[in-house]
């Protein structure tokens, strides 16, 4: 989990109910890494498919109560479907076990985005592509963009999103109104808005540079995850989308306007409790489990959103993306029927979808969702709006489904940089040599250029 997540056991239970929904790429999931093997996995399943076969699913603990939801209400099928608590951290090195011994695998797993791809490649080769198996009005209801991780380079649907976590700028909007500040809408605004912090009200941040520099990376269409098909990605960790960031980054930790802290370290907590937080960039599910509760000691409806600023040279903003896990189903299985019903109910019955609490993928699911925000004393107004129109927002050039561990080890020398107050954008061709390490194991060509 996070690199400060030790600092606090209860912060740790409250995050694990968000990430438990999500699947937290900063830093990403953590996936055993395993070299691949090209030798192709078994055949997938072929026609006839057994309607009544039995099939297992593949959840977390979070996951129980929608399973038994799900049990409860299909007593005519209840019988067929055995439902296993797993960690599915462990599942892209057991799908190879799997294909080894031809048999094992789940027929239906709750997984992240990122993992869904991992297994995707020629030697894992595990999900089935749902297009035939779930009703095009069903897919066309899902929040615009949210099905973007799941489809593979050519076009195959590999999964189905439970829920969303695209980033916003979350800004406190009593202290900004107090001290007259305008919420910035480019990342040059954003910066110059630093620069009158660090004059004008020292020890106020506008966000941490320590655990989020992925994020600007993302919203400046840094390529460093760009995948090309299932064997090749772009990385160029110099490119001047990436410089941009990092000259950004050194200017606001310089003055102090960015702080060098991890978002759980105890210091940068206590920064919250002090409502010395102006802004951060954080996922959508930031708001409920992290502001509400750990930073804010008092709900005064101090919190609001507003959408990612753009680089003034861009023709658009975009975001990143912070969680958000999905349901996929194996090539393996004797019953897809089954199988991806029990993916389409998870991420779209009203229901269901109301349980964890974060964003739901399904937008009938996310309209219901969003009228409880309405009642939270958290919110200077209801976030949804922004939040459902961040999620189209999302970088499409930048992704974290793939393979190599891209926020973790991939960015360590830019982190230890910045914990340490050195300057980054030196550290980024440490970072391009890591990334292409990391990329090539995997069995990526990495090239620089599309």
């Amino acid at each position: 989990m996070k690199r400060h997540l030790s600092t606090a056991f209860g912060l740790a239970m409250v995050l694990s109910v968000a990430l438990g929904a999500c699947a937290s790429p900063t830093p990403q999931t953590i996936i055993q890494t395993v070299q691949v093997n090209v030798t192709a996995a078994p055949a997938a399943t072929a026609n006839p498919y057994n309607d009544t076969a039995p099939i297992t699913v593949w959840i977390d603990a979070a996951r129980k109560p929608m399973a038994d939801l799900w049990t409860s209400t299909h007593a005519d099928q209840a019988s067929l479907v055995k439902f296993e608590i797993v960690d599915r951290a462990q599942f892209p090195s057991k799908v190879l076990l799997f294909n080894n011994s031809g048999s094992g695998w789940p027929d239906a797993i709750f997984a992240e985005p990122s993992i869904v791809q991992h297994v995707a490649d020629a030697a894992h080769d595990y999900p089935i592509d749902l297009t035939p198996w779930v009703d095009p009005k069903i897919v066309s209801q899902f929040v615009p963009g949210s099905l973007d991780p799941c489809y593979s380079t050519d076009k195959k649907l590999l999964c189905l999103r439970n829920d969303l976590a695209p980033n916003v700028l979350w800004y406190d909007k009593t202290q900004m109104d107090q001290f007259g500040y305008t919420v910035p809408t480019t990342w040059e605004d954003y910066q110059a808005l630093g620069d009158k912090v660090a004059k004008d009200h020292p020890g106020y941040v506008l966000g941490t540079a320590d655990n989020e520099p992925t994020f600007y990376m993302w919203a400046s269409g840094c390529p460093i995850a760009e995948p090309l098909s299932i064997s090749k990605v772009v990385i160029n960790a110099t490119d001047p989308k990436c410089t941009r960031v990092a000259q950004m980054i050194d200017h606001m930790t310089a003055n102090g306007s960015l702080s060098k802290l991890g978002p759980f370290d105890p210091k940068y907590i206590a920064l919250g409790n002090q409502d010395k937080i102006l802004m951060m960039i954080c996922a959508a599910w930031c708001g409920d489990y992290v502001f509400n509760g750990t930073y804010y000691k008092t709900l005064d409806n101090r919190l609001a959103a507003a959408l990612p600023p753009k680089w003034t040279a861009d023709d658009k903003a975009y975001t990143g993306s912070w969680g958000g896990a999905a349901w996929a189903v194996s090539k393996h299985t004797v019953n897809p029927k089954l199988s991806a019903a029990i993916a389409v109910y998870m991420t779209t019955d009203i229901s269901v979808t109301q349980i964890v609490g974060t964003m739901p993928a399904f937008g009938p699911a996310a309209d219901a969702w969003s009228k409880k925000l309405d009642s939270s004393k958290v919110y200077a107004s209801n976030p949804y709006a922004v939040m459902k129109q961040a999620v189209g927002m999302v970088n499409p050039k930048f992704t974290d489904v793939v393979r190599y561990d891209l926020f973790g080890a991939g960015f360590k020398p830019f982190l230890t940089a910045v914990e340490q107050g050195q300057p980054t954008e030196p550290t980024l061709k440490d970072v391009q040599t890591t990334l292409t390490d990391l990329a090539q194991k995997e069995g990526y060509e990495v090239v620089a250029s599309p």
